[in-house]
């Protein structure tokens, strides 16, 4: 198999459930010059972003499962930074993106570019939660959630129709209303799709068929993180 990775020159998909047999050595050595699609379960994200920086520019879907490769990524802060870059530097043309990355503030700084770059951007799945041991209060991480609210009400490209919030991404009926939905007004309808039954309450409910009344959200379903991280799934 590695060998053939490495002849498969001029395919536009790469679908594969694992890579970890392949030394990272020989990752620098897979370049796919057209390739378009990316689809890997089992993938670091150090090794993922050496196939972006070797594919040529034209990827269009960078898929991922993001419950796989966040929780024992060594240096994960360091690579997921690493990762933003090399998207909105590699991939102009990406329309369907798996985004993971720990809430700090040159992560939002880089993550706000890559909004603003990605201009073709249709759906993002975004895993933003900190599973290592930190000294966060309950309060920060609320605020840091938030801050990825504002961020995708200043600099979401118009394209963006379909946002997917992995595990326990959850926001006060509040913040959710005034920092994102009331602000999305004026935009095409959203479509959101979450893993968090915080959002199964009977407030929230309400609050979501209140916009989806208004024109403001076409869908909001609360599945598995199963369905969430699959693309294929339709909202």
């Amino acid at each position: 198999m590695q060998r053939l990775l490495l002849k498969l020159h001029n395919i536009k998909t790469l679908k594969i459930n694992d890579l970890s047999f392949i030394y990272e050595s020989t990752f620098k050595t897979l370049v796919y010059n057209n390739l378009e699609i990316l689809n890997i379960d089992y993938i670091t994200i150090g090794e993922t972003s050496i196939i972006i920086e070797n594919s040529g520019g034209h990827l269009k879907e960078v898929s991922l499962k993001p419950h796989d490769f966040i929780y024992y990524q060594d240096n994960f802060s360091d690579e997921s930074l690493i990762f933003i870059r090399k998207i909105y530097e590699n991939c102009p043309s990406i329309e369907y993106l798996s985004l993971a990355f720990l809430p700090s503030k040159n992560h939002f700084i880089e993550f706000e570019k890559l909004l603003q770059v990605c201009q073709n951007l249709k759906s993002l799945i975004l895993i933003t939660s900190n599973y290592y041991e930190t000294e966060e209060t309950e309060e920060e991480v609320l605020e840091n959630r938030k801050e990825i609210l504002k961020i995708l009400i200043k600099s979401a490209p118009t394209n963006l129709r379909e946002i997917r919030f992995f595990s326990d991404f959850n926001v006060s009926l509040e913040v959710l209303e005034e920092e994102f939905l009331e602000k999305w007004r004026d935009r095409p309808a959203l479509s959101i799709l979450t893993s968090n039954s915080i959002y199964k309450g009977e407030d929230y409910k309400n609050l979501i068929n209140k916009y989806k009344n208004n024109g403001v959200i076409k869908s909001f379903k609360c599945e598995s993180y199963v369905y969430v991280e699959d693309i294929n799934f339709k909202i």
